[in-house]
């Protein structure tokens, strides 16, 4: 499915970003891989042997880290077909009025600045290679609120403007910019935020993760998997006409 197509993974030294670099190599893709956190990127090239992978550490929401990755991309394999934004922080649990700007800005520029900075810095290696796909790895938080996570609403209710206006301006020139929204994602993240909704809540995380799992009529939380093989299909040839869509995978937790 990906056989010939470079594609830069942001986030991925855990959760949906790890499984997303495992997918992408299986589907013959080679990938460059970022995330802060060196050694885990080192344990997924060790894990990842022969496959032609790269690794880069660098902040997704550092311009200079962003031309670094990029520029990896073309030395290394001659371009970029498939960007997938999937960096991005969980960011603070607190009422608004206890918010610090500190925690505001970190939030937003870890789950929107870095998608801007990705697709401003491949877009001119994406047309020179005739088109391209983004994706952009979202929330069902980007379409209802989620209390005492503002910063990290408005960053995803911003990822979906940002593309559905890159789908307009970018079409034209082959580049289709799309968004998943999953729902709640099974993993140490997940697990890091019902704690802290937990406490703010007063409730016990036995209770908050039951209440959580509640509010999928399937009862059951979404997986890496889940999220990795509607992102292969939307970077794929398959999704050829779809674009400017913001596409859910929540187990039902949000319907629109």
């Amino acid at each position: 499915m990906m056989r010939n197509k470079v594609a830069i993974i942001t986030g991925a030294s855990r959760g949906i970003g790890w499984r997303l670099v495992e997918r992408f190599l299986a589907e013959g893709a080679s990938v460059v891989a970022c995330a802060r956190t060196a050694e885990r990127l080192e344990a997924l090239k060790q894990q990842a042997g022969d496959a032609p992978l790269e690794v880069v550490a660098a902040d997704a929401a550092n311009p200079d880290d962003v031309a670094r990755v990029v520029a990896r991309a073309v030395e290394a394999f001659g371009g970029v077909d498939i960007v997938i934004n999937n960096a991005g922080a969980a960011g603070p649990t607190t009422p608004i009025d206890s918010l610090s700007l500190e925690d505001w800005t970190e939030t937003i520029n870890s789950n929107l600045t870095s998608a801007f900075l990705f697709v401003r810095e491949t877009v001119p290696v994406m047309k020179a290679r005739g088109g391209g796909a983004v994706v952009n790895i979202g929330s069902m938080t980007g379409k209802k609120p989620l209390v005492f996570r503002a910063p990290y609403a408005a960053a995803k209710m911003g990822l979906i403007g940002l593309t559905r206006t890159l789908a307009e301006e970018l079409g034209s020139q082959g580049i289709r910019v799309n968004t998943v929204c999953p729902g709640t994602v099974e993993g140490q993240r997940l697990e890091e935020v019902l704690v802290e909704q937990a406490g703010k809540r007063g409730m016990t995380v036995e209770a908050i993760t039951d209440f959580a799992r509640g509010m999928s009529p399937l009862k059951t939380f979404v997986s890496a998997d889940d999220v990795a093989e509607l992102v292969l299909f939307l970077a794929s040839e398959k999704a050829a006409r779809m674009t400017g869509q913001d596409i859910n995978i929540s187990a039902g937790q949000i319907t629109w």
